[in-house]
């Protein structure tokens, strides 16, 4: 049985590597700390009948996959939510340039685009799609790739 101060050293060794693993399931922050914490909590639930002779690292990594994939099931239209990104998209009320950092990691026209789209309503980003000459549709799958660059980024 897993006392307190083992289960929080178990947390303070484990959390980052399973929350990035989640991070490169879900390709979305929000969903990647949910799940993270549900495999930690599945371990408090279970760790008077787990076995810990066995790697620790594999259990963690094999009940995140089955939480993921749950998660995943669950909400299957999990899509770009762009409060994610708001460590490296300027606050305009703090009169904050435009994070040098979002141009490392993307090119000028993506990192423009992100920027246009975060700015944008739902109607307004039907224009951009216009004035880019493409569907709704193909510009959030545009996005998707833009977001999954800046997820591979954050988690490097």
């Amino acid at each position: 049985m897993l006392d307190k101060e083992i289960c929080e050293m178990i947390i303070d060794k484990y959390y980052s590597d399973v929350y990035k693993f989640c991070i490169n399931r879900l390709h979305n922050i929000h969903a990647a700390e949910e799940c993270s914490q549900e495999v930690f909590f599945l371990l408090f639930r279970k760790r008077a009948k787990l076995d810990f002779t066995e790697s620790l690292r594999s259990w963690l990594y094999e009940a995140a996959i089955r939480i993921c994939n749950k998660y995943k099931s669950k909400n299957s239209n999990i899509t770009l939510d762009i409060d994610d990104y708001s460590d490296i998209i300027p606050d305009e009320k703090q009169g904050k340039p435009f994070s040098k950092e979002i141009y490392e990691i993307l090119d000028k026209e993506e990192a423009d685009l992100l920027l246009e789209y975060a700015e944008a309503d739902h109607g307004q980003r039907e224009k951009i799609a216009k004035r880019m000459g493409i569907t709704t549709k193909a510009l959030y799958r545009r996005l998707d790739r833009i977001r999954d660059k800046v997820i591979k980024y954050l988690s490097e």
